[in-house]
């Protein structure tokens, strides 16, 4: 079976978290098996712009309470560690901010 990778693209658009798969579709049908590691953008420490912003903005939905704008810095940094773990949003920490 040929491996499948959906891409997820996490944006923040006029106040509203954007997340979009790259084929169009809802994304309430990505399955497990469509999402590797390689799927999604890494956001860490210095990050700048968009997708700092979505992971700002989740991580709020979360409990936590961020600025949303846009660098990463070490109080995102803290706040991604205590929700996820991670110091860096990469596949996992997306994946738990996400479907979460």
């Amino acid at each position: 079976m040929d491996e499948k990778t959906i891409k997820l693209f996490a944006s923040f658009d006029n106040g509203k978290l954007v997340i979009e798969r790259q084929d169009a579709q809802p994304i309430d049908i990505i399955t497990h098996e469509e999402v590797n590691s390689n799927a999604v953008e890494i956001v860490e420490f210095g990050s700048k712009g968009d997708a700092v912003k979505a992971v700002q903005a989740l991580l709020n939905c979360h409990g936590q309470k961020l600025v949303v704008d846009g660098i990463f810095g070490k109080l995102t940094q803290d706040a991604l560690i205590a929700v996820t773990g991670d110091s860096v949003c990469g596949y996992s920490a997306w994946e738990k901010l996400i479907r979460s």
